[in-house]
């Protein structure tokens, strides 16, 4: 399948102009490579041509257009990302107000549902992270493909990655929502034991998940047990899955 064709599948409704707009990407390629062998190259761009630098040769060939929209895409994405954490951490805030002051239990049915709601919302917003993240990857792969004389993928991951959505670190909501679905369980907390000597014995078992399945299971996971963290503000985030 077409990744073109992909991305708009497994878009969000309601969000699908937020996504990569890896079509457009697509035929700003397909008009430079053709610009270059009708021999008509205008911009003349060097092997160490980056997208910082066509950006101040404002001719509108198709090689500028193509990066002065990879720009584009890139802010638009992380200002959406940011404005979801946002909302997602306020909710989160909320609920667990709601639920602390729910002493006698008389909500939990709909306090667990809004939870749900937001853990649903949180993976939706994991999934569009990650499937945005892809789409960059395989656009700039066809750019160098096709466009050999101007390779641009192995600077532009490196600018990627220092965007914030990239980096962004918001596990914390998880564990903000396991901290709900305890309160909301009525489960007690432990006693941390300072000295060596421990009261159990560890047992473990090891399971494979898949990178871009790990946020999905510790959602499951979190709805019956709580997180533990070693460290109160010790919340690392799951990976981004390379592609």
């Amino acid at each position: 399948m077409k990744f073109g064709k992909y991305i708009d599948e497994q878009a969000r409704p309601d969000w699908r102009d937020k996504y990569l707009d890896y079509g457009q990407l697509k035929q700003y390629i397909k008009e430079a490579v053709a610009q270059l062998e009708s021999g008509s190259d205008e911009a003349a761009f060097s092997p160490r041509t980056t997208s910082l630098s066509v950006a101040k040769n404002a001719n509108n060939s198709p090689e500028s257009n193509f990066f002065n929209k990879l720009e584009l895409e890139v802010k638009k994405i992380s200002e959406f990302t940011e404005k979801l954490v946002k909302q997602l951490r306020a909710q989160t805030k909320a609920l667990q107000a709601k639920v602390t002051n729910d002493k006698d239990h008389q909500q939990n049915n709909d306090l667990m549902q809004e939870a749900q709601r937001l853990g649903d919302e949180f993976l939706s917003l994991e999934k569009y992270v990650n499937l945005n993240y892809l789409g960059f990857h395989k656009i700039l792969k066809k750019h160098d493909k096709l466009m050999p004389h101007a390779p641009c993928r192995q600077f532009y991951i490196t600018h990627l990655h220092q965007q914030p959505w990239v980096q962004g670190n918001y596990s914390d909501v998880l564990v903000h929502l396991s901290n709900i679905y305890s309160d909301l369980r009525g489960d007690t907390s432990g006693v941390k034991n300072e000295d060596s000597a421990q009261g159990f014995v560890r047992s473990t078992t090891k399971y494979w998940v898949r990178t871009q399945d790990a946020t999905s299971v510790k959602h499951h996971i979190l709805q019956h047990l709580p997180v533990f963290q070693f460290k109160k503000d010790d919340v690392s985030p799951s990976p981004i899955p390379q592609p």
